[in-house]
C-alpha cells in the first residue's frame, strides 16, 4: 500500500480505493492505445503522502486537486490533456474546473476540484532541465501504475542547481492566488450567500502563501527538500541565522510556515480567515520584495520586473535548449499569449510591441492591486478610496498587457485574473 496522507492505513486505502484507482482507469481509458501509457505519477502533496483531506460524513475526501504525470510513447496535446483531466474529474464525482480560470464565481469544492494532468514523452525523461518542479518529480512523487522504475530515468537534480528565478515563480503564483482570494463572492461584508466552501478555500490559499514562501526561501539558500515536512524542519533550523534582514521583519516566520505545513496535511479551518488573509498577505508581499530585491539588486519592484528580470530570469531554462535566445524566446511567448487572446475573442495588439515576456510583467500590476488592499482604510471597505498611486501603476502596467478600459479596482482585478489565466493555458512547464 502507498502512502498518500499522514493519516496512513484505512485513510490511504480508501484514496486508493475511491479515488486513484478510478483515475487510473479513465486515463487508461482515454489515452489512445497507439499512444500507450508506460506509467502515471502522482505528483503533489498525494505524491510526497502529505495529501490534504477533510472528512465529510465520517468519509476521507480529498481536498482541492490531484496532480498528475502521464508518461506516454508521444507527446500529448493540451487539448487531449484537457478532456483526460475533465473525464477522471467526473469518474471520481467532481467538476474539474480550474478556478484560475472562472476568478469571479463563488468558490464550490466539488465543482472547482481539479486534476491537473501533464505529460512527458518516455524518451524526454533524461532531457527535463532542472526546476523546482522536476526536483520534486524525481525525489517527491510515486509510480502508481505502470513501469514502476520510470523515475530513475530522470537526471539527478541536486538542491543548488534548482535556480532562484524558479523561486520567484513560486511567489508570483501565490500573489496572484491572493488576488482570487479577494473576490466580492469570499467576503460576507459583500456577498449575502456567502458559504463555507469560499470560507474554506481563503484559509487554504493564505496558508499555502506560507509553504510558497519556505519554498522560495530554501531554493535561495539551496537548502530545498521534496516534501513540505522537510523542508518546514529545515526552515526553522536556518532561518534566523540565514535570513537576518527577514528575520528583523517577521520574526515568527518559521513559526507560520509550521502552522501551514501542519494544516496541510491535517487539515483544520477553525480560524478567522479574514485575519489570516490580511496577514498572510503582508507576508508574502514582504518576502516577495526581499526575494526580488536579493535576485535583482534592485529595491523597486517595477525596475526589477520591467527591466532586470527579463534579461535574467530564462537563463537557466533556455540553457538547455540549443540555440535559443533570451530575447527572441520571450517574444514567441508573447505571441502564443496574443494568438490566445484572439482565441477568447480578447484580441489586443499592445503584448506584440514588446519583446520582454507578458508572464513575467503581469506580476506587476497584481502586486499592486495586492498593495492597493493592503492600505485599504478598514472603515469604508472600498479599494479605490485612497489608493490612486497604486491603481494608476496597475491600470498603466495592466493595458499593455491586455484591453483595460479604467482605473476601478474590480476593473483591474478582474482584467489581470483574466490576462493571467489565459497566458497559463499554454502549460509552460
Amino acid at each position: 500500500m502507498n502512502k498518500y496522507t499522514i493519516y496512513g492505513g484505512s485513510i490511504d486505502e480508501f484514496i486508493e480505493k475511491h479515488y486513484l484507482n478510478k483515475i487510473i482507469e479513465s486515463f487508461v481509458k482515454d489515452v489512445n492505445t497507439n499512444n500507450k501509457i508506460i506509467s502515471i505519477i502522482l505528483f503533489g502533496g498525494f505524491g510526497k503522502g502529505e495529501g490534504s483531506i477533510q472528512f465529510i460524513d465520517n468519509k476521507p475526501v480529498p481536498y482541492n486537486d490531484f496532480d498528475f504525470y502521464i508518461v506516454t510513447k508521444k507527446k500529448l496535446s493540451d487539448e487531449e490533456l484537457d478532456k483526460i483531466s475533465v473525464n477522471a474529474s467526473k469518474s471520481i464525482g467532481m467538476g474539474g474546473l480550474e478556478i484560475a480560470y472562472f476568478p469571479d464565481q463563488g468558490y464550490d469544492s466539488k465543482k472547482f476540484f481539479h486534476i491537473d494532468v501533464r505529460c512527458i514523452p518516455y524518451n524526454y525523461l533524461n532531457k527535463l532541465i532542472k526546476t523546482q518542479r522536476y526536483y520534486e518529480l524525481k525525489y517527491g512523487s510515486q509510480v502508481i501504475y505502470g513501469d514502476k522504475f520510470v523515475l530513475d530515468k530522470i537526471l539527478e537534480i541536486r538542491q543548488e542547481e534548482i535556480p532562484s528565478s524558479e523561486g520567484l515563480r513560486n511567489l508570483f503564483n501565490k500573489l496572484h492566488t491572493m488576488l482570487l482570494g479577494l473576490n466580492k463572492e469570499y467576503n460576507e461584508e459583500y456577498n449575502e450567500e456567502y458559504n463555507e466552501d469560499q470560507r474554506k478555500i481563503k484559509i487554504f490559499w493564505s496558508y499555502k502563501c506560507y509553504l510558497s514562501i519556505c519554498e522560495a526561501l530554501l531554493i535561495l539558500d539551496k537548502k530545498f527538500a521534496p516534501s513540505n515536512l522537510e523542508r518546514s524542519k529545515i526552515f526553522s533550523e536556518i532561518y534566523k541565522e540565514n535570513f537576518p534582514e527577514l528575520f528583523e521583519k517577521i520574526p515568527n516566520l518559521n513559526k507560520k510556515v509550521e502552522i501551514a505545513t501542519n494544516f496541510k496535511t491535517k487539515l483544520d479551518f477553525r480560524v478567522n480567515h479574514e485575519k489570516l488573509w490580511n496577514v498572510a498577505l503582508k507576508d508574502i508581499l514582504t518576502v516577495f520584495e526581499y526575494y526580488l530585491k536579493k535576485v535583482t539588486g534592485s529595491d523597486e519592484v517595477s525596475v526589477a520586473i520591467n527591466k532586470k528580470l527579463p534579461h535574467t530570469y530564462f537563463k537557466s531554462y533556455l540553457k538547455h535548449i540549443s540555440g535559443a535566445n533570451i530575447f527572441p524566446a520571450q517574444y514567441a511567448l508573447n505571441i502564443g499569449y496574443f494568438k490566445i487572446l484572439k482565441k477568447h475573442n480578447e484580441t489586443y495588439f499592445a503584448p506584440l510591441f514588446n519583446w520582454k515576456d507578458v508572464g513575467l510583467r503581469m506580476i506587476l500590476p497584481i502586486y499592486f492591486l495586492l498593495k492597493a488592499r493592503q492600505e485599504i482604510n478598514q472603515e469604508t471597505k472600498n479599494p479605490n478610496s485612497n489608493n490612486s498611486e497604486y491603481l494608476n501603476k496597475a491600470y498603466n502596467e495592466l493595458r499593455k498587457i491586455i484591453k483595460t478600459e479604467n482605473k476601478d479596482f474590480w476593473h483591474l482585478r478582474e482584467r489581470v485574473l483574466k490576462a493571467f489565466g489565459l497566458y497559463y493555458q499554454q502549460r509552460l512547464l
